[in-house]
């Protein structure tokens, strides 16, 4: 799936972790979902637990108590999945923490078992997709 078609499915499934800021800045994405498609099921999964969180933490406030959260940038760097947010609350930073964690075991390319390799240039890879100089 390309990075635009997940990235639409995405919004359309969870709208309370891609909803525009109070003062109509700019939604997210800024840059895009910049990672491999092997972790997406990862993303899916973040984004499924932290909507329901918000949902259920939101419920029945006003604007102005609603724990706030806007969804910044999701990229990989050194190797692992990056997650960048303002607002959100503690349960919303572990979830985001576990999913970086499981990027570290999972191939960016396939979604597999994978390990973190590297000389210089970071990158989590199944036995498959680990590069030549590498092996």
């Amino acid at each position: 799936m390309s990075e635009e078609n997940f990235l639409a499915e995405m919004i359309e499934k969870y709208p309370h972790v891609f909803a525009r800021a109070a003062d109509n800045i700019r939604p997210f994405p800024m840059f895009g979902i910049e990672c491999g498609s092997g972790w997406y099921p990862i993303l899916n999964q973040l984004f499924a637990c932290i909507n329901s969180h918000l949902d259920w933490i939101n419920k029945g406030k006003d604007d102005i108590e609603k724990v706030p959260f806007i969804l910044t940038q999701v990229k990989e760097k050194f190797g692992t999945l990056r997650f960048y947010y303002d607002g959100g609350d503690e349960q919303i930073h572990g979830m985001a923490r576990m999913a970086e964690a499981m990027s570290g075991v999972t191939c960016e390319v396939c979604g597999n078992p994978g390990k973190f390799r590297g000389r210089g240039w970071y990158y989590t890879a199944c036995d498959e997709h680990t590069r030549e100089e590498d092996k």
